[in-house]
């Protein structure tokens, strides 16, 4: 898979990477699933989740500063690891609403730090060496699909009470090995000019596709937050369910290797209005028909065109809006407020959402939500 001289590379990153995304494989689906076995309702289970996506608002720019003052990469993701390993361990003793807050208020400044350092190490890393990127981060799908189902299997098994040890477990593995990680120093005397980039922040192609991303992870949030629950309430055992979610990473996997270069030909438009009609059927479907295996099956089908393929475009969009010199702040940008805001204000309506209305309304917010974004990127074209 790697060649002999990029493996004492490659491989720790490889391997970072797949505990790293299994402790993910675990949070992201189940951890609605326990909340709701100690007793907490939809509210509060949005409320919690949430604050790991808001933190992504501010929490990145304060580990970008702080790579920098260090000028280790390294240095700066192994004490967010740590940090979230902390949390973890201090997850298993919690038992009230108020001390998850504050537990997951810590958990979230170090979790949102782990997916942009990882790639800058990552991209830094095997800058001379003849690797993808690609063959590095397909690491972390493979662990998330390992978790998602092994996890799966246990919580039918013994039940939502093995979902904390089993987050903890793999955080600990991903401690471990980021002290195999290769590290370069980065150049911490690079300046740029804040007046151009916010002159460039106010072009109407960047606030288009930042209102759009915003619409994208808002929909996307009852999916990270309610849909165990939602799929466990419609008569699916957890082994079911962690194989459900495991199959739309499979697809995604399948889309980041092989069909990147071929959605680069297509016209970004309608590439992203695919996405977004795909969010459309996607979220009704599990509205309404989440019973049905063959229908849930084809909904993670469709994982691949909602998510990952808007995740690709949205990356080749940051590339072209933003020159490189403003790259590190347009990706911030796009974090900060698409997946932060987004994704936050998404967690915490649904949350609401749920409570009052139940999971089938809160999933139709979800296509509405698609298609007020099909109606803006519609908008967009006609304004520019």
């Amino acid at each position: 898979m790697f060649s002999a001289r990029s493996r004492h590379i490659a491989w720790p990153l490889f391997n970072f990477y797949f505990f790293f995304c299994a402790m993910i494989g675990v949070f992201m689906p189940y951890m609605s699933v326990y909340f709701k076995s100690i007793g907490f309702n939809g509210t509060q289970t949005g409320q919690l989740l949430s604050l790991v996506t808001l933190s992504t608002i501010v929490a990145p720019h304060f580990w970008g500063w702080l790579t920098n003052k260090l000028g280790l990469p390294k240095r700066a993701l192994q004490i967010a690891v740590i940090g979230a390993c902390v949390m973890a361990i201090c997850m298993n003793f919690a038992a009230t609403y108020q001390a998850f807050w504050w537990i997951m208020l810590l958990y979230a400044v170090f979790f949102s730090a782990l997916t942009p350092l990882s790639d800058t190490l990552t991209l830094r890393s095997i800058r001379n060496l003849n690797v993808p990127y690609t063959r590095i981060r397909v690491g972390g799908s493979i662990g998330f699909i390992v978790a998602v189902t092994f996890a799966g299997y246990l919580i039918e098994s013994f039940g939502p009470v093995v979902i904390l040890p089993s987050l903890t477990v793999f955080l600990l593995i991903a401690v471990l090995t980021s002290f195999y990680i290769y590290e370069q120093p980065i150049n911490t005397n690079i300046k740029k000019n804040k007046g151009d980039f916010v002159n460039l922040i106010k072009n109407k192609e960047v606030i288009f596709f930042l209102i759009l991303a915003f619409l994208s992870f808002m929909a996307h949030a009852p999916f990270n937050v309610f849909f165990a629950v939602h799929l466990t309430n419609a008569g699916f055992s957890g082994d079911q369910v962690g194989l459900l979610i495991a199959f739309g990473v499979l697809v995604e996997i399948f889309v980041f290797i092989f069909l990147g270069n071929f959605f680069a030909k297509l016209n970004v438009v309608y590439l992203i209005g695919f996405c977004f009609i795909s969010g459309i059927v996607r979220w009704y479907l599990i509205a309404w028909y989440a019973d049905n295996v063959l229908i849930a099956l084809f909904t993670q089908l469709l994982h691949c065109i909602t998510f990952a393929t808007f995740h690709m475009v949205s990356i080749a969009q940051i590339n072209r809006l933003f020159p490189e010199q403003y790259a590190a702040q347009g990706q911030a940008m796009y974090s900060g407020f698409a997946i932060g805001l987004g994704g936050g204000v998404g967690m915490v309506s649904s949350g609401y959402l749920w409570d009052w209305f139940g999971g089938e309304w809160t999933f139709a917010a979800a296509s509405i939500v698609s298609l007020v974004a099909l109606i803006v990127l519609i908008i967009s074209q006609r304004v520019r």
